[in-house]
């Protein structure tokens, strides 16, 4: 993505958590990729089944490792600065109207967050030692409609 595509907080717009995240999967395909040759290209062939499924299914266009941030008008969804940073400008954007229930699930050191939609599609993200992405996932349910 171009910088001139990046995306600033509107005005008045206000950050209220973020948290670092990994594609789905992430963690294992590291894991795996480290006992063998070619492990950058085996990461990002599972990260792009990943995000070919994500997109499909609505969900903003996002890097491997992300930052994903929750304002009090929408989530935005960044690269980590060098030193692992919430960013100044994000990737991508996506409506709290979109997303019907957000969930937190703990497993050992790893955090898994499902993203459900309200046509039906859900995706996820993880974090290994996820205290911030849960809290992250609160603030996001805070937020979210109520039917």
């Amino acid at each position: 993505m171009a910088r001139a595509d990046l995306l600033d907080l509107e005005p008045g717009e206000e950050l209220l958590a973020a948290a670092r995240a990994s594609f789905r999967g992430a963690a294992a395909s590291s894991v795996g990729a480290t006992f063998a040759l070619g492990s950058a290209r085996m990461r990002m062939r599972a990260f792009d089944a990943w995000h070919d499924a994500a997109i499909g299914a609505g969900f903003p266009f996002v890097p491997p490792d992300m930052v994903i941030a929750a304002s009090d008008r929408r989530l935005l969804f960044g690269k980590p600065t060098f030193l692992g940073r919430t960013p100044s400008r994000f990737w991508s954007e996506l409506d709290y109207a979109k997303v019907a229930q957000i969930v937190a699930v703990r497993h050992g050191l790893l955090t898994g967050v499902a993203f459900a939609f309200n046509h039906g599609a859900v995706i996820e993200v993880e974090a290994v030692r996820g205290r911030r992405l849960r809290q992250l996932v609160a603030v996001i349910d805070a937020h979210l409609p109520r039917t």
